[in-house]
């Protein structure tokens, strides 16, 4: 079954974005913090209200913070994701003064139409990944829970220097989620786009790139290897995000 599931995963495109390219030694581990807001229904447009009178305060109080923040496009209910970009937990001990002091906002005016909230931590794994384009506003994140790792992390790494090799031009970015639970995903691989009109285009997939490079022989092996690598009693699924910039924060003064 997981063979099967491999197989639809990734001739379907599921790992497009596999390449990546080396990054020196002494650049930073990037890590992200990723905060997904469930929104009640009706009240979207209060909580966005909300949102962008804190993000009017944090600026009016000198913050110095950025984030970008995207919404789903599909899958169930509203979601928000606030993506931040660390350099790592030490970050986390940092004082925000301007978030301190605009927090009641958050209480008072975002905090009632939200449904739930989580935080995940996910770090940035460079020599499987690629380097997106600017100004991407369309994102899709392939998420997988994995049986054996040792078997996941030779195949992705083998997939991933046939992509180098082949210049493969879409690439992605992969992460590791940190502290994951039982019922969350292992890594995730995310696929950029740069607006909904080129989800449209008719791209290469990870697999007949791979074909075309190493042979068939080489790419069925690699994605049964794959499918194996997976856990059996956990679904694979993606999520389809749109980046809001009204939300978002993206550069700090």
């Amino acid at each position: 079954m997981k063979g099967k599931i491999a197989v639809a995963v990734l001739a379907g495109g599921a790992l497009l974005s596999l390449a990546g390219v080396s990054v020196a030694q002494e650049t930073p581990v990037r890590m992200l913090e990723i905060t997904e807001i469930g929104v009640k229904i009706g009240h979207e447009m209060k909580f966005r209200v909300g949102v962008k009178a804190y993000l009017k305060c944090y600026g009016e109080k000198g913050g110095e913070g950025s984030w970008s923040t995207w919404r789903n496009v599909d899958g169930s209910g509203t979601s928000y994701h606030v993506v931040s970009s660390r350099s790592g937990w030490a970050e986390l001990g940092k004082v925000d003064a301007a978030r301190e002091s605009c927090w009641p906002m958050i209480e008072e005016q975002v905090a009632p139409h939200m449904e739930s909230v989580s935080t995940r931590f996910a770090r940035h794994m460079p020599d499987w990944s690629g380097t997106p384009g600017d100004d991407n506003t369309v994102v899709r994140l392939h998420q997988f829970r994995v049986e054996d790792g040792k078997k996941f992390r030779e195949v992705v790494g083998a997939v991933t220097a046939v992509m180098k090799e082949s210049k493969y031009p879409h690439l992605g970015s992969w992460y590791d989620v940190l502290g994951n639970s039982s019922n969350e995903a292992d890594y995730f691989v995310v696929a950029y786009y740069k607006d909904f009109a080129a989800m449209d285009e008719d791209r290469q997939t990870a697999y007949e790139a791979v074909k075309a490079s190493a042979g068939e022989q080489r790419a069925d092996a690699l994605w049964e290897d794959f499918g194996d690598s997976l856990t059996d009693d956990w679904d694979y699924f993606t999520m389809l995000l749109h980046r809001d910039d009204e939300l978002s924060r993206m550069t700090a003064p």
